[in-house]
Order: structure tokens, then sequence, then C-alpha cells
């Protein structure tokens, strides 16, 4: 009995719905502009698809063809595309893309804004807050390498100061 529920819990885990895994393809689902008469649809879904770039604790960050990204929650994904969809162009609220490496800082007050090369070879300039949206009171993996690696090797000479707030960069 122990086995067969275990091989049963897995089953479910595996076929969840509500777990997406990174390169499927999904729909999203658009929030209507109005709620006048005879546009009572509950879902309103985009005529094209995105693929599931990576799965964040709340959200998912889905990619289109040009190499834009964009956060979503999962109440806002629909799983069952239909067939002959063609693969969303840019999306709307989506920033350049997901950031590939950090090449240069700029201090402005008590934060940074980082000259970044994005993943589709865009550049920009992404505020500290940017980079950690998921947590912003933590660095993010990249910026710790940034800082250690240019503190390490003299290119920063004085540690900014907002730095100090953050874990391993107190004096």
């Amino acid at each position: 009995i122990y086995k067969e529920a275990k091989i049963e819990r897995r089953v479910c885990q595996k076929n969840n719905l509500y777990n997406l895994r990174p390169g499927q393809k999904v729909q999203v689902i658009v929030e209507p502009r109005t709620w006048g008469k005879g546009n009572q649809q509950r879902r309103h879904l985009d005529p094209s698809y995105y693929t599931v770039d990576s799965v964040d604790t709340s959200a998912y960050l889905l990619r289109a063809k040009d190499g834009s990204v964009a956060r979503y929650p999962r109440y806002q994904i629909w799983t069952k595309i239909e067939h002959g969809l063609k693969q969303g162009e840019t999306l709307d609220q989506g920033r350049h893309g997901a950031v590939k490496s950090i090449d240069g800082h700029e201090l402005v007050g008590n934060d940074v804004k980082y000259d970044v090369t994005f993943e589709n070879e865009n550049t920009g300039k992404v505020t500290g807050r940017g980079m950690r949206e998921g947590n912003p009171n933590r660095l993010s993996q990249m910026e710790v390498q940034y800082w250690r690696k240019n503190i390490n090797e003299g290119h920063v000479k004085d540690m900014p100061s907002f730095l100090e707030k953050y874990r391993g960069f107190r004096v």
C-alpha cells in the first residue's frame, strides 16, 4: 500500500498543471480593457504563445521571439495552447531580456545603476532594484560576483556605502 501511494503521489506531482517547466509553451490571459455588455468572457487569451524562460518563487518569466522577457503570476498563464499559434513577437510590458553580464556601474545617491548586456546582445542600464526583482533586500548572485571581482582586482578603490547593508560586504 505504501509503495502504491508513493507512486501515485509522484505521478500527481509530475502531471501537476502548476509545475511549469522552462521551455514549455504557454499563452497569457490578457486583462480585458472594459467590462461592458457583450464583453463578459472570463478569459481573453493572447493570440500568440510564449516560452517559459525560468521559474521564480511567485511568478514565471516568459520570453518572446525577440528575446524580451516579462514576469507573470501563475493565474495569468494558460497552458492548454491550440495548435497553429505563432510565437509572440514581443512582450508589451517586457524588458530587453534577461541580464547576461554586468559591464560597469554608476553610483546614484544611495543606489547604483549597472551597465548591462542582455542575452539578446542589447545593452542598457538597470537599477540595483531592477537587478534583484524577486528579493530587493538581497544582492543578486550576479551583483555579488561583480562587486567581489572589482573590489579584489582593485578596479573599485573605495567600497560603495550602499554595499555595507548587505551580508558579506560589512567592514
